[in-house]
This record gives structure tokens, sequence and C-alpha cells, in this order.
């Protein structure tokens, strides 16, 4: 036991205080206390050091005011440390072993120093209610650093309660630190960084592992292995929510374990089950950096954050199965995300309203096991830059871009995308100010939605496999190219684009593109390629036809825009409708069948001249047949009856008149065919012409008729009122045909 003199004399010499002989020095805590009241002009500047003492009865300081530095080296304490309102130079506890630590309110001008110390305990203090720890900071105020390089703090509930804590210099919790219990530093203001190099958070205090929520880092956070290879461990969860970082989080070679459930924490809200990091609002004005061989057992909230980068470098493993791996839902990144080539997460990624004033990258990543239908869920997000997708590989659920806004290109090259229980990849109404690329051997195993997308650019779909496109009232502006490899059904409804660069071969059957409008083909012009397309088509629709009509009447070609049309209407009579054919309907197929041989639904009135003339060969060789022709008589104004070779019934002799109308015959008693100038003579080829192409009469048909008397009169009469019909109609079809014709397109 030392004795007071000696204890004196090493405090105003400023020289260590040791055993010299090999005992154990014993020093008690009030004869420290008494010491420290004195005046300190009495002592030494450089304070009281303590080797490998044992200080007796406790060391109670509180309230007290030493101007001078305290050192302890190897000291053992028999009883808690109690620093309550105290005011201190300075403090060092190095290789101490110490039953606990009360500091609430401590205020140190220098260091404290906990270095290689082993502090356990499980106290109690006014600071809360619910909850013991072994050491307890709250309010306390350390001028310089606070120092725990191999410390082991083992506490029954919670390590380190230092609620609202200020710290002037920086927070060090190095190499072989070791926190049995969890760390509480809600509010604490840090003027430089915190740095955990080779920490370990073993035992979660009922699931949280350090709690630094709505603290103000003034510097950097680091989480990384030092220089041995030893890996930070955090077992349990990481809080920092609405906590400011003016510097940079880095996480480098760290391991984080999941401890379940945050439960029973008093004012902390109960967040999401499984979060390895929950930083819900917290802002770091440097980058996120998540580096090396970092294993993440749990998701990582960083929703309603702000950021500068975000990082998740190669060799990281994000793994949070049917969990949110990353959230950044209505967070702002003042640059990119990027997701290194290589990164493997199990969980989802969600952007729900996040802005990204620069890239998404994802190029080269693995997900599976997503939380719900969906893996990526940009739901309303903002990236100003490009979207780079290419060569992701997802297994279960979409990736949803549904209302987003992508500044550049959204590219996925030759990504896989596999999830056969629903969509693959949605991005209904958004907005793409680039082109959208699913090209490359992209490859989506589900359906890709594009309704009421609208894309700036190109939509390429070349050398792709697809299972159903959904892309209903969508629009490209600079075109689509639909060269895809396979695709198992398509909705182009209601789409608008330009140019339509595609293979009409490799459309599916099911393919519905009623409203589709572009302005041209950027590929083939064979309307015959073309119709088989069309025709290929189930079910039928008309709209199609006539759009593909108008793109080749467009650039100048009526030919084939009208052999389209030809075909809708073919198409059109062979669709069977519900429930049969109707009597009716049966009538009205027969007329559209009649319509498209006759004159190729008005588009071909060329084959009605061909009809005209079978119909004038037919008359002229009836006309001509002498017994058709003993069948015709013609009157004159006298009621004189001739025939074509003269005179059958003379009712009034022909008497010279007036006006000369009237001769008398001259060759014969009998007058000729003519009747001597009495009647237009009968010409067979005039007759026929007359008959069947009514537009325009010869003054034959109105003169000789067939009498009706005999057998022959009668068919004779009915087979030329019905060459007059026939001649009719086909004459009227040919005008108006024509006139459609002479009409500007």
């Amino acid at each position: 036991m030392i004795d007071e003199a000696t204890l004196r004399r090493a405090a105003a010499t400023g020289e260590a205080l040791r055993s010299l002989d090999g005992d154990d020095l014993v020093v008690p805590g009030g004869l420290l206390r008494e010491l420290f009241r004195r005046d300190p002009q009495d002592l030494d500047p450089r304070g009281l050091t303590l080797e490998s003492a044992r200080v007796a009865d406790g060391l109670d300081l509180r309230g007290m005011q030493i101007p001078f530095p305290l050192r302890f080296v190897g000291c053992a304490f028999d009883r808690p440390l109690d620093l309550d309102g105290a005011e201190l130079h300075a403090l060092v506890l190095d290789g101490c072993d110490v039953p606990g630590v009360v500091a609430n309110g401590l205020r140190v001008r220098r260091d404290l120093d906990l270095s290689r110390s082993r502090v356990r305990g499980d106290l109690w203090t006014s600071a809360s209610t619910s909850c013991s720890a072994a050491v307890w900071l709250c309010e306390s105020e350390i001028g310089g650093r606070l120092l725990c390089v191999d410390t082991v703090i083992d506490g029954a509930v919670r390590a380190v309660q230092a609620d609202r804590m200020r710290v002037g210099g920086t927070i060090r919790l190095l190499h072989g630190f070791e926190a049995r219990g969890g760390i509480r530093l809600l509010g604490a203001d840090v003027a430089g960084s915190l740095d955990l190099t080779g920490a370990r958070l073993t035992r979660p205090d009922r699931g949280l592992a350090l709690d630094l929520g709505d603290a103000t880092i003034g510097g950097s956070v680091f989480v990384i292995a030092d220089q041995t290879g030893r890996r930070p461990l955090v077992r349990g969860r990481l809080a920092l929510g609405n906590a400011r970082i003016a510097g940079q989080l880095l996480i480098r070679d760290a391991d984080f374990e999941p401890a379940g459930t945050v439960t029973g924490t008093g004012y902390r809200s109960r967040r999401r089950a499984g979060a390895a990091i929950s930083a819900p609002g917290l802002v770091v004005n440097g980058d996120v950096s998540i580096e090396g061989e970092c294993r993440i057992g749990g998701g990582v909230d960083l929703s309603m954050g702000t950021y500068s980068t975000i990082q998740i470098h190669e060799g990281t493993r994000l793994a949070a199965p049917g969990e949110r791996a990353l959230d950044l839902t209505n967070a702002e990144l003042r640059s990119s995300l990027v997701l290194a080539e290589g990164v493997a997460v199990e969980g989802t990624l969600r952007l729900a309203g996040a802005h990204v004033r620069g890239d998404l990258v994802l190029k080269g990543t693995r997900w599976s096991e997503p939380e719900g239908p969906t893996i990526v869920a940009a739901e309303g997000a903002t990236v100003d830059g490009g979207v780079d997708l290419r060569g992701v590989e997802t297994c279960g659920g979409r990736i949803t871009f549904r209302s987003a806004t992508v500044g550049a290109t959204f590219d996925a090259h030759g990504a896989r995308l596999r999830n056969t229980d629903g969509g693959a990849l949605s991005l209904r109404q958004a907005v793409v100010k680039g082109s959208v690329l699913l090209a490359g051997g992209f490859t989506a195993e589900g359906s890709v939605v594009l309704n009421r997308a609208v894309i700036e650019g190109r939509l390429a779909c070349a050398g792709g496999t697809f299972g159903d496109v959904v892309a209903a009232s969508a629009t490209a502006r600079a075109g689509m190219n639909l060269h895809w490899t396979a695709a198992a059904s398509v909705d182009l409804t209601g789409a608008v684009t330009t140019a339509l660069a595609d293979d009409p071969a490799a459309w599916p059957r099911r393919s519905a593109i009623a409203g589709f409008v572009y302005d041209r083909f950027d590929g083939s012009w064979d309307w015959r390629t073309r119709r088989d397309w069309l025709r290929g088509m189930e079910p039928f629709d008309a709209g199609p036809y006539e759009q593909a009509a108008r793109v080749f009447r467009q650039h100048g070609r009526p030919v084939e825009a009208e052999r389209l049309l030809m075909e809708q209407r073919r198409r059109a009579r062979q669709v069977r409708p519900p429930g049969g054919r109707a009597p009716g309907r049966l009538l009205r197929d027969l007329r559209d069948v009649l319509y498209g041989v006759t004159v190729g639904y008005g588009y071909r009135p060329g084959r009605t001249l061909w009809l005209l003339a079978a119909l004038l060969a037919l008359v002229g060789t009836l006309v001509a047949v002498p017994g058709a022709q003993a069948t015709l008589r013609a009157t004159d104004p006298r009621g004189n009856v001739y025939a074509v070779d003269g005179r059958l019934v003379t009712v009034d002799e022909t008497k010279q008149g007036a006006d000369a109308t009237a001769t008398r015959a001259r060759a014969a008693s009998r007058p000729g065919p003519c009747g001597d100038g009495q009647v237009r003579c009968f010409d067979p080829v005039f007759y026929t012409i007359d008959t069947v192409v009514p537009l325009i009469s010869l003054g034959q048909r109105a003169v000789w008729y067939p009498e009706t008397r005999t057998t022959a009169g009668r068919v004779t009469s009915a087979l030329l009122n019905v060459a007059s019909v026939l001649g009719w109609l086909l004459s009227t079809v040919v005008v108006l045909s024509f006139a459609r014709l002479a009409r500007p397109a």
C-alpha cells in the first residue's frame, strides 16, 4: 500500500510511480482524490502517471477539476471509475482492467485514451432507465481524440452509451478493438473522423451493434481492414439514421452479420428486419464506397439520404434474400450509382423516387431472391445520365422503371433477365431521352413492358430474345429496330414511331399492332413480304393493312398499297364471325367475292374493261346468229313493221310528204331492210355496243327489238335485257373507279 508522501512526491516531480521491488503497488482511490484536491501549483504540469498499480476502493472523481494529465498504465481498478461531471486535462487508461466507467457530463480538454484496456461492467445511471452499459459518456465533451486501440469493452447489454457526446478530434476504435455489447452514440458530434479499422462489434444490443442516429461526423467514417489483414466484423445493425458525414463513408473488406429484428430500443424507430446498415436520411458529402471482399449479410438502407457517389466494387456480396439488399428510396445522388461487374446481390435494389444526377451503372451484376415480385424497383426515379444494364443477370423478379425519367441511353445489351412468373423488364410510362437498347444477346424470360413509354431515341431489339413484348401506346421518335431473334408475342397497339426496321418473318403469330403508326420501312419494301407479315398475325385486324398501305402510297408505291388493301378485304371475308355465318352474311360474302373478282374491290377497274369486252363479244355473237336476227323487229312512225331483211307488215303505204321524210320504194314492191330509209338500218356491231354500253346511244337498241310471240324471241329479249343490266353495272363501276383514281392521293 503506497503512502501519501510517496504519492505526493511522484505528483510533484511528474515521474511515473511504479513498483520497484516486484510487490503489488496498491493505491487507495480516496488518497488519489485527496491529492487531486490540492493546489495545482504543488503538482508537476506533466501530471500523475501510475504503472502496474491496483487502485483500491474505487476512484471517485465526480465533479472534480484536474488541470493536469492522468495516466494509468497497466493498472487494475477494484471498482468502476466514476467521472460524472469531472473536468480533466487528459485521461489515459492504457492496458488497464476497469470494471466499468461512469463519465456522464465529463469534460476532457485533450484526449480520452482507453487503448489496450479491458472494460467490463453492467452499470446503471440516470441517463437511461431501460439499459445498462459498461462505459457511460452521455453529454460528455472530449476536446481531443477518443482512442480505443486494441480495447475490449464487455457489457451485459451495451458496451458504450455516449448520447450527445462531443469529440473535438477523431474517434478511433482500431485494430484489436472489440465491443461485446451495443455502442450507442445518438446525436454525437465528432469534429474528426470515426475510424473502425479492424474493429469487431460482436454482441449487439437487441440487434443494434452501433447506433449513430442523428450523429454529426466532421470527417469520414472508415470500416476497413487493418494492415495485418484483420477484417472488421459488425454482428448486428449499423444504424446511421439522419446522421451527417462531411467526408466519405468507406467500407472495405468488412463482414456484416445479421442479428435479427431490432426490438426494444427505446426511441429508435423500428426499421425493416434484416438490414445490416440502416441509414435513412443519412447525408454524406463525399462518396459512399464499399470495396474489397465485403460480405454484407442483410440489407443496406440508404433511403431518403443525400450522397455524392455510391460505389460498390467487385468482390462485394450483398446477401438479403427476400429483403431489400440496397434501399435508395427517395434518395438523392449528386453523381452516380455504380455497382461493379461481378457484384452478387441477393435481394432487391429499391430506387423509387430517387434522383441520380449521374449514371446508374449495374453492368455485369448478378441478382437473385428479390423482395416480392421486383428485383430492381425504380418507380418514379430520375436518372440524369444513362442506365447501364449491360450483362446484368437476374433470377426471379422484374426490373421496373415505371414512370421513371432517364436522361440518356437505357442500355441492356446482353442482359439475361429470368422471371418466368411475371415480367422481366418494365418501362411503363417511362421517359427515356436517349435510346432503349435491348439488343446484342438480350434475353428476357418474361414480359418486357413499354406501355406509354416515350423514347426520344431508338428502340433497338436486334438480336434479342423475348417472351411477351407489350408496348401499347409507346413512342419511339427515332425509329424501332425489331430484328429480334425470337418473341412469344408482341403488342404494339397504338404505338408510334418513324422508321420500322424488322424481319417480317420473325414476328410471332400473336401480334397486335392495331393503331401502330410508322412513317416508313427501314428494310424490306416487298409488298408480298409485308402481306405475309400481316397475314400471319392472329387475330385479324384491318387497321394494320391500312397503315402499311398508307406507307407504301406515301412513298410512291400506290400499286403495292392497293394490293395490300385488296388482301385486307379478302382476309376480312375469311374471318369467321362468332356464332357462325348468318344467311345475310353469306350474301354479303358472295357480293364481296364478286366485287373482288370483278374489279379487285375497286382497285383494279381494268378488270371491268375485260368483262365489258367479254360481254360485248357474247352479245355480238348472239346478234350475229341468224335465228336471233330473225326475231328482231323495227317500227316506223306510221306503224309499219320491219325485219332485218325487209318490211313485214304494211299498215299504210308510203306517200311523199311535204317534208320529204317518206319516200316510195323504187326497187321492188317490198321495201328493203331499212324500209327504204323509213327506219335505221340494223348493224350487229353497233347494236352490240348500244346494248352493252348504256352510257351512249347509237340508235340501234332503241329501234330494233326482239318480238316476244315466239320462244326464240322471248329468249333473245331476255338475254339482251340481262346484257343491258350487266353492261350498265360494269360501265358504272368503270366510271366510278377511274374517277377515284383521278383524285389526288
